[in-house]
């Protein structure tokens, strides 16, 4: 072997020498780094939805995962299993009061332990009552009404003028705000289609306190019941009164003050 080719055999082993140490240098570094930021994203474990989770579905083992979430990122609402180690098991047949996608972490006030009881005391606001009430398509804003909805509720009656003179038409919305649990047997709202589906239902179950539940009765009683459908937007401050400010809940004297806004002549 001339001298020559010596020194290129030198140089290469040279070359490969160094290229392996900056090889090994550039993994130990990006090694470093990713160890880095596997530490800065290190958060807390979060119960979250392993699926799509209708509303009022009961939780089974399969419905439910644990993911990762930055620390910065969690709500105190959130259930944490370094705070309730045993979660996915704790929330097994729990019923879902509101529909969860993939991948959301799961809120402890919207999942109820049902124990014992039906779908629909499952579903209720602690405090609440459900109260049916009938309806026509006519008076629930064309059957275009879906559970979850709000709705106000609006009592007209016919009152006897003093004097015989004919009757007053009166009107007035008793309650404001108000949650429409189910529409005849459906329970859930539309989620799918080219156009809304009207909801051919003749009874409508309310969501209500139980002070609100007596003034829908004596409403129902006294005339004829309308539901108006509420839009999803937050009303501006102002435009909305409270329930308790209800004419119903102002009866005085056995009678009501209502908004009149026509008188019929003639007629019973």
């Amino acid at each position: 072997m001339s001298a020559r080719q010596l020194i290129v055999l030198v140089i290469a082993a040279v070359a490969a020498v160094g290229a392996l140490l900056l090889i090994r240098g550039l993994g130990a570094r990006q090694a470093e780094q990713t160890a880095a930021e596997t530490e800065q994203i290190a958060g807390q474990q979060v119960l979250v939805a392993a699926r799509d989770i209708p509303q009022g579905a009961a939780l089974a083992p399969s419905d439910l995962a644990v993911a990762l979430f930055p620390t910065s990122s969690v709500s105190n609402s959130f259930v944490r299993l370094d705070q309730q180690p045993s979660a996915q098991a704790d929330f097994v047949g729990g019923v879902a009061r509101r529909a969860f996608v993939q991948g959301e972490p799961i809120v402890a006030a919207s999942i109820v332990q049902p124990d014992g009881r039906g779908f629909m005391a499952a579903q209720l606001e602690p405090g609440f009552r459900a109260v049916a009430i009938e309806i026509e398509s006519t008076t629930a804003a064309g059957g275009f009404i879906q559970p979850n909805d709000h709705v106000d509720v609006i009592m007209t009656a016919r009152v006897d003028n003093q004097g015989g003179s004919g009757e007053t038409v009166r009107s007035d919305i008793v309650l404001r705000d108000v949650r429409v649990m189910a529409l005849g047997d459906r329970t859930t709202t539309q989620t799918s289609g080219e156009a809304p589906e009207a909801v051919p239902a003749s009874v409508a179950v309310l969501e209500l306190s139980a002070e609100d539940a007596r003034v829908l009765a004596l409403a129902d009683e006294m005339g004829t019941i309308s539901l108006a459908l509420r839009g999803v937007q937050v009303e501006t401050v102002g435009l909305q009164a409270p329930n308790h400010g209800s004419p119903l809940s102002q009866q005085q004297s056995g009678g009501v003050r209502m908004h009149a806004y026509g008188v019929v002549t003639g007629g019973n």
